[in-house]
C-alpha cells in the first residue's frame, strides 16, 4: 500500500534577526503588562500553528535564558527573521518575547522598525 505523499510546505530561508530592544518606556510598561499575563502551552501552540517556531537556550554573554520566535512561513513578510528576547528564567524569557511579539510588533514585525540601542535593563 503506497501511503499518498503531503506536500511539502516552502519554509523560509534564514535572513537574521529583527531587533526589538526595550526602550525606559516599553520597559515599564511591559512590567505592568506582565503583572496580569500568565504563560500558556496554548499560546504556544498558537503561534506554532501561525507559522513561528520557539526556541529556548541559555545566554552565557547575558547569563540567562535566550528566547526567540522564528519566522518560518513563507508568506509574511517577516518570513526568515528571528525575535528573541533574554532573561534570567524561562518563564520571564518567553513572557518577554510575547510582549514584543503581541504588544509592541502587534503580531505584525514589519512596523516595528529595528532598534539596536540597549538601555542597560536587566533583561532585553
Amino acid at each position: 500500500m503506497v501511503k499518498p505523499q503531503k506536500k511539502q510546505v516552502k519554509k523560509a530561508d534564514w535572513k537574521g534577526y529583527h531587533k526589538v530592544n526595550l526602550t525606559t518606556e516599553d520597559a515599564a510598561q511591559y512590567e505592568v503588562w506582565k503583572t496580569n499575563q500568565k504563560l500558556l502551552f496554548s499560546d504556544i501552540d498558537v503561534l506554532a500553528n501561525d507559522g513561528y517556531k520557539l526556541s529556548l537556550n541559555w545566554d552565557a554573554y547575558h547569563e540567562g535564558i535566550s528566547a526567540s520566535l522564528y519566522c518560518t512561513s513563507a508568506k509574511m513578510e517577516w518570513a526568515g527573521y528571528s525575535l528573541t528576547a533574554w532573561a534570567g528564567d524561562v518563564e520571564s524569557a518567553i513572557l518577554l518575547l510575547f510582549f514584543k511579539h503581541f504588544v509592541m510588533c502587534e503580531e505584525r514585525w514589519e512596523i516595528s522598525k529595528d532598534r539596536s540601542e540597549n538601555q542597560g535593563l536587566p533583561y532585553g
